[in-house]
């Protein structure tokens, strides 16, 4: 039987590979895309290689990626510090047998027939690689029809209100929802699956990452023994690709080694969106119905700059195509794309909520017509919305729409101006069905909880999170990074601290002097630790230490956390136990909220720590540890002041031979801030107490645990925001204060004693 290969694009394959089993039957074709053919001919990678390659030249990952995708350009041609980067790079891989070579590919293919079919144009790099073997391009076979005329929207919101109509008129027309195709940009996604809602069109628009999912975010925290959480995954989908991920990465024994590989993998794994979305390259049939948002010019054609790691003068050297040269051939592209479909209906807009824009160039001669959205037949919900923007004109700014008098004709019932802020409880089946019938809690969402039902709502119920400047983040999570590190056999503070920026995003140079800072910060802070376990006979550690509670319920219930770091002795049976949270801010350390469930950090982790797989735990303390303090006691020397900053703030237990375990300078510590004891015992600052006191907080914060996701499943997220000693503590930093419309009624005031005063 007759042999040949068939190079085609992946997004099209299924298609041709369809077709061509029914036209070519007698013909043994070999199905590949012609990027893998170029692979197998060369050289290709896996996640072995991008693994090796950023540990040595302690590269980022989008940096590695970008190296190994230019290794095939390697030339004598250019002698340059970008070329001599690459073959540095190559022989180290290859040294290394980190390249995959398929070393009898060539001698198989030289005597085949290869076609090539549905690429728009082939980098003419490519084409010098393909010189020497029986290859032709086959062109599609395309019609070119007609372009009759575009649309042109105001805004985007009016734009897509028009598909929608045009949507529900072919499905008034019997035309199958399968045969209704949307080619859209980024910016569509969330405002289509909006409008799609009201008029309720079957058509999800909205990419999901599978890093999201409540399944993959379990895997993560138990990447050094994942079989169990693996097998608890219901979802077969789910549990299908978290495997074909893992198993990307076989070669590490120890997946936390490999934990930013396996989430760049789940975070470029999607699903939920619909067959109906496509690009303009995927295979369309001739009875499909496409609509084409965002006519731009800023999307249509994509202009390539001249940025790559080869610059277009280089790129002339080497034979590879430049961006000018792309550019043309795209624009070619994207019009024989457009002309090759024949139910086409083409949109675009001037401006939405970031952004002005104008008509694509790609099309000079043909008929622009406003979009007139004067179809109020196909949702009653849209309407209503709609009246009420009108009326809102109407009132604020005594602008009077046409179409008003028509709207409030037929809708005179809306509830105009009449403003309900109260939230309406939904059945615990709906909340359970959200919520994929799984739950997890940790202090961060339960202190939300508690503070105010309706921010937990929207943050960790409806996931409507506030983008927030990551940078303060960075610094914490680069402060614990070094502090969980600092026992390695290994650590050196440069090296870490490069390691830790390489694998975040780019900074700003602003960004990185001050980060710099906390840097020179840190080797201080680190210096002052170990100085601190000098005073300690403590000789056990845990850095990072993650607890799981279960929980069950109805559902799956998982209350969690991380403990910075555990201290401990292993002595005459029992296991003496400190914990240390680290803290870059200011933390409240009082326990006189502790009965309603705010300002649990400390109780949080005593209650995480008597959790924890060790034998006979005796609690000796449980401390926070502030590590830029800026706030310093002028009385006593400036070193002195720095160090006494760093000193545990906290709690300890009242047992003085116990203490002594941990804190051998307890009398007037070093270790422990306000710590200090006279002949008759502790002086009434130092914040001690009883192991009956200790267990009481255990008991209460289990209580508290349960109490909340009791509330949280019953689906009680009403709007009750706190004020504790005529402190608002829930709204003065909410970031969704203006969301929720809170009233007066709604505030729950506390007013207790202050802890200072129970003291007294």
């Amino acid at each position: 039987m007759r042999q040949i290969i068939l190079l085609v694009p992946n997004n099209i394959k299924k298609q041709v590979i369809k077709e061509a089993r029914k036209k070519y039957y007698n013909l043994q074709i070999k199905f590949m895309s012609l990027e893998e053919f170029i692979r197998k001919l060369t050289f290709d990678y896996d996640n072995k290689t991008i693994y090796y390659l950023m540990k040595k030249f302690n590269l980022k990952y989008d940096i590695a990626i970008l190296y190994l995708n230019n290794l095939l350009y390697i030339s004598d041609k250019l002698d340059n510090e970008k070329m001599n980067r690459l073959k540095e790079i190559k022989k180290y891989l290859d040294d290394n047998n980190l390249l995959i070579y398929s070393n009898h590919f060539r001698s198989y293919v030289l005597d085949k027939e290869i076609y090539i079919y549905g690429y728009n144009y082939i980098n003419k790099y490519y084409l010098n690689i393909l010189k020497n073997l029986n290859y032709k391009i086959i062109n599609k076979i395309r019609n070119s029809y007609k372009i009759d005329s575009i649309f042109l929207a105001d805004s985007i919101s009016d734009e897509v209100i028009f598909v929608c109509n045009k949507i529900c008129s072919l499905l008034k027309n019997n035309i199958s929802i399968e045969r209704i195709k949307l080619i859209y940009t980024k910016e569509y996604e969330m405002i289509l699956d909006r409008f799609f809602k009201l008029y309720k069109i079957p058509i999800s628009t909205v990419k999901k990452s599978i890093y999201s999912t409540y399944d993959c975010k379990m895997v993560l925290n138990n990447l050094e023994d994942v079989s169990d959480v693996i097998e608890n995954i219901e979802d077969k989908n789910i549990y299908n690709i978290v495997i074909d991920v893992l198993n990307k990465f076989s070669f590490a024994d120890n997946k936390e080694e490999v934990r930013e590989l396996i989430i760049k993998e789940l975070k470029h794994t999607y699903f939920g969106v619909s067959d109906n979305v496509i690009g303009l390259d995927d295979y369309i049939e001739d009875d499909d119905y496409v609509f084409l948002l965002g006519f731009n010019k800023e999307n249509y054609p994509k202009i390539l700059k001249d940025d790559d790691y080869f610059s277009d003068k280089e790129k002339e050297i080497l034979g590879i195509s430049t961006s000018n040269e792309i550019n043309e051939l795209e624009r070619e592209s994207v019009i024989s794309n457009i002309l090759g479909i024949k139910n086409l209906t083409i949109t675009y807009k001037l401006f939405d909520s970031n952004n002005n824009y104008t008509k694509s160039d790609l099309f000079t001669d043909i008929h622009i017509l406003k979009i007139e959205n004067n179809d109020y037949s196909n949702s009653d919900m849209l309407n209503k919305v709609l009246l009420a923007e009108k009326l809102d004109n109407l009132v604020k700014f005594n602008i009077k729409d046409e179409q008003l008098d028509l709207l409030y004709s037929n809708y005179s019932d809306i509830d105009f101006l009449g403003y309900d802020n109260s939230y309406k409880k939904i059945s615990s089946s709906k909340l359970y069905g959200f919520l994929n019938n799984k739950l997890s809690l940790s202090y961060t969402s339960m202190d939300s909880y508690n503070r105010c039902k309706f921010k937990y709502y929207i943050q960790y119920i409806l996931n409507l999170n506030i983008i927030k400047n990551d940078f303060s983040i960075i610094v914490g999570e680069l402060c614990h990074y070094l502090l969980a590190n600092m026992d390695n056999d290994d650590f050196n503070m440069d090296l870490y601290y490069d390691k830790y920026l390489n694998s975040e995003r780019e900074l700003s140079a602003k960004e990185l002097f001050f980060l710099s800072n906390i840097k020179e910060e840190m080797i201080f802070v680190i210096n002052t630790i170990r100085k601190q376990l000098s005073y300690t006979t403590f000789d056990k550690h845990m850095y990072e230490k993650r607890v799981f509670i279960n929980k069950d319920q109805n559902i799956k219930v998982t209350f969690t956390g991380i403990i910075d770091k555990v201290l401990y002795k292993e002595e005459d049976g029992f296991t003496y136990l400190v914990i240390v949270d680290y803290k870059t801010g200011n933390t409240n350390i009082k326990l006189d909220n502790i009965e309603y469930g705010i300002d649990l950090q400390l109780p949080i982790y005593l209650y995480l720590s008597s959790k924890l797989d060790l034998k006979n735990i005796k609690i000796v303390g449980f401390y926070l540890q502030k590590l830029l303090d800026s706030n310093l006691d002028n009385r006593k020397e400036y070193l002195v002041s720095r160090e006494n900053n760093l000193k545990l703030e906290g709690y300890s237990i009242n047992n003085e031979h116990i203490l002594s375990k941990f804190d051998k300078t307890y009398n007037d510590s070093k270790l422990i801030k306000s710590m200090k004891t006279k002949k008759d015992g502790f002086y009434a600052y130092s914040k001690v107490l009883s192991e009956e006191e200790i267990e009481r907080i255990v008991c209460k914060v289990d209580e508290i645990i349960n109490k909340t996701i009791d509330s949280i499943l019953g689906g009680d997220f009403e709007i009750n925001p706190k004020v504790i000693n005529n402190e608002n503590i829930s709204c003065k930093y909410c970031e969704y204060r203006d969301i929720c419309y809170m009233k007066d009624n709604d505030i729950v005031y506390i007013n207790h004693k202050k802890e200072e005063e129970m003291d007294e």
